[in-house]
């Protein structure tokens, strides 16, 4: 019996680190963005973003880490959007580091 509980257990422990995504974002890093005087907001961009100007944009939050505005090649918007002042929300895709990122694959985004 007592093996059936100890392999029970394995079994589980094992499920539930296959089902856990381990996240390069976590909360001390983000309290470490708002300590450098940053605005952090989470969710899709589509919320706050669609208030913001792109240029007020410090830098995107990605499940595996922090993709700065300045590491960026291209922030595409979309067609429909104002071009001369396109909001956060309009962001369709990033470009970094030869890697096309799709806008609902950001968790957030933070700005100064």
């Amino acid at each position: 019996m007592k093996k059936i509980c100890v392999i029970i257990s394995l079994f589980s422990f094992l499920l539930a680190l296959l089902y856990n995504e381990a996240y390069a974002i976590d909360e001390a890093s983000l309290n470490l963005l708002k300590k450098q005087g940053f605005e952090v907001r989470m969710g899709e961009l589509t919320g706050a973003g669609s208030k913001l100007s792109l240029r007020r944009l410090a830098g995107f939050i990605h499940p595996q880490g922090i993709v700065l505005k300045q590491d960026c090649q291209s922030i595409v918007v979309a067609a429909g959007s104002n071009q001369v002042d396109p909001k956060i929300s309009d962001v369709t895709k990033v470009l970094v580091d030869q890697s096309e990122i799709p806008s609902q694959d950001f968790l957030g985004f933070f700005f100064k």
